[in-house]
């Protein structure tokens, strides 16, 4: 009984709860533009074996690999320093 009741009393409330809902929010839109950088990194690179990219299509192209390799980086750098 003891266990239950102090569960119930480190449960968080209110603002927590939607601090936390908001936290996992963001958490899983940033997997969702991680996923979708990939994928349309992935066709970039299927499209340049097809044909001569614009100005705009190679700017995100090169913007795109750099960024997601130095994403994983410091990730992986936070994870170990934390």
């Amino acid at each position: 009984m003891n266990v239950l009741l102090a569960h119930i009393l480190q449960m968080p409330k209110g603002v927590d709860i939607l601090n936390i809902f908001l936290d996992n929010l963001k958490d899983f839109t940033l997997l969702i533009f991680l996923l979708a950088s990939m994928i349309y990194c992935r066709q970039l690179k299927l499209t340049r074996w097809q044909r001569k990219l614009s100005i705009g299509e190679w700017s995100m192209y090169i913007l795109l690999s750099i960024a997601l390799p130095l994403y994983a980086v410091l990730y992986l750098a936070f994870l170990l320093g934390a």
